[in-house]
């Protein structure tokens, strides 16, 4: 049986986690942080290295601040390790109602990534304990925020990529802003888009992505978001302006239990108090969300959509090959057609082997829970540092001549020439007994098949509205205004007018009945 997994078919029913022990409030608790290091030594004479992460307390919230601006917040095993061993004091709290996840390096960088630089030089020196131990507190940290107890709010403000990515699209609240800079760019170092976002954005993306295609697309080819697409697209719950954002976690630091007693004369049990509790979290981010700016298009335009939706399927694909020749036969406008060719182009000088990886791993993972997902991560990060499946793996080579010899030319893929098989990506992605290795436990017991709480906060994805007009008649006006007006989650909401006409454009057509929408796959 796997772990959590009684645990976790009782949590998916309640679709929530137990919050009543986490919510209670100190009224009077010092707003001084508890381990903020100033930089000097006690006498102010000799100044010490500042501390890669910063813990800090903001009335009932608790502040986790990245803290390596000359890194761009780069992650390293101490700083996975200072957060995970922290937050797991933090699950036992009765003190702290919610954790903000930050950087201080103001609108440049939330976490541009792990330190594959390092961990790449560890390889080549064939000192492969040290890379496997950054992945495990790496990892292991993703999946504790994927399943903390308490609330996590993540402002990605600047440059959010890799392993800044799995910081943040794990928990309900995730921010973005004008500056937000987000990608997957794991291609061009022929390593693989890890920290378990090939379980997440099969479930969380917005559009064009009922099969995972443009989960598939965007972690093939590390197209770098702004805020604005990675919010309509559902990889951020929210869209706050830089300015806000001081004010913003300044009310959140004031949530407390008297605003769940606010909302409701009483709450039936811990569950539906836990639940209040993420409402007035969600609500506190909407007071400070800003509308798109008025002249925002969408990234991908409709003929684009329908090269990925169309190209990208990974029921239907079984490697990059595939994928490859959906592009060079693609029928459609010029437009399309060029499209299709640009992104076979881009798509070619990568990794295959890499590339291969990405569609197995969403394959899987798409199916499975969060725990073997991130798990099934580890294994291939410890295989491609190890690089034991026939050397396919050409991860350590390709970081070092990119980021440390800082080579402009794309790295000459030795690999890309050999047929890969099956059984050969089975055998990256699956333990090793020669390297015994597993996620570090945290105090949250539990595993799920589907985030509880993400598809509530962020906004509607297709497969939602597929499903409801399937069960229900709306006509195009209705249905906006079914999101607009009666769904508590998604009224007053930024940009969901937006997002529904990109949908209904695309995949419904009126009936000759009244107009009722009618969805087209």
């Amino acid at each position: 049986m796997l772990r959590g997994s009684v645990r976790k078919t009782s949590l998916l029913k309640s679709n929530s986690i137990n919050f009543l022990r986490n919510t209670r409030t100190t009224m009077f608790m010092s707003t001084k942080a508890s381990s903020d290091i100033t930089g000097t030594s006690n006498n102010g004479s000799t100044p010490v290295e500042p501390p890669q992460v910063l813990f800090t307390v903001r009335d009932t919230a608790r502040v986790v601040t990245l803290n390596r601006p000359q890194k761009l917040n780069a992650l390293n095993t101490n700083m996975c390790s200072m957060m995970f061993n922290t937050l797991n004091e933090y699950s036992k709290s009765d003190m702290i109602n919610l954790v903000i996840l930050k950087s201080s390096n103001g609108k440049r960088s939330f976490c541009a990534g792990g330190d594959v630089a390092t961990v790449a030089s560890w390889n080549l020196a064939k000192d492969y304990n040290k890379s496997v131990e950054f992945f495990q507190h790496e990892y292991s940290l993703n999946f504790q925020l994927s399943t903390f107890n308490k609330p996590i709010v993540s402002i990605m403000d600047g440059i959010t990529m890799g392993g800044g990515v799995g910081l943040s699209i794990h928990t309900p609240f995730r921010i973005a802003t004008e500056y937000t800079k987000w990608a997957m760019p794991e291609m061009d170092i022929g390593f693989f888009p890890d920290v378990g976002v090939t379980f997440a954005l099969p479930r969380i993306i917005t559009i064009c992505n009922n099969q995972s295609q443009m989960a598939a697309y965007l972690c093939l080819t590390g197209d770098v978001l702004n805020g604005e697409d990675a919010y309509t697209l559902g990889l951020a719950s929210h869209y706050v302006t830089h300015e806000n954002l001081v004010n913003l976690e300044r009310r959140l630091g004031e949530v407390t239990e008297v605003d769940v007693f606010r909302q409701s004369d009483k709450y039936s049990d811990k569950q539906d108090r836990g639940d209040k509790m993420m409402n007035i979290i969600n609500n506190s981010i909407k007071e400070y969300s800003y509308q798109l700016p008025d002249n925002y298009k969408f990234r991908y335009s409709d003929v684009q959509l329908d090269v990925i939706e169309k190209c990208f399927n990974i029921t239907k694909v079984q490697n990059i090959n595939d994928i490859i020749r959906n592009l060079e036969s693609f029928e459609g406008s010029v437009d399309a057609k060029n499209f299709a060719l640009e992104i076979k182009d881009r798509l070619s000088k990568k990794s295959f082997t890499s590339m291969d990886l990405v569609i197995r791993l969403l394959q899987d993972n798409s199916k499975d829970h969060i725990e073997s997902s991130i798990r099934r991560d580890l294994y291939t990060a410890a295989n491609m540092c190890h690089n034991n499946v026939d050397g396919l793996s050409e991860f350590s080579e390709a970081t070092n001549h990119k980021l440390n010899l800082k080579n402009r030319e794309p790295y000459p893929w030795k690999n890309n020439l050999k047929a890969i098989l099956s059984t050969q990506v089975t055998s990256l992605t699956s333990p090793k007994p020669s390297i015994p290795i597993s996620l570090l436990k945290n105090n949250v017991d539990v595993t799920w098949n589907n985030y509880p709480f993400h598809g509530k906060y962020q906004l509607p994805t297709e497969s939602f509205i597929k499903n409801l007009i399937s069960k229900k008649d709306f006509t195009k006006e209705s249905l906006i205004q079914y999101f607009m007006n009666n769904n508590v989650f998604t009224k007053d909401k930024v940009g969901v007018r937006y997002i529904l006409n990109n949908i209904i454009r695309r995949k419904c057509k009126p009936t000759e009945k009244a107009s009722l929408l009618k969805w087209v796959d």
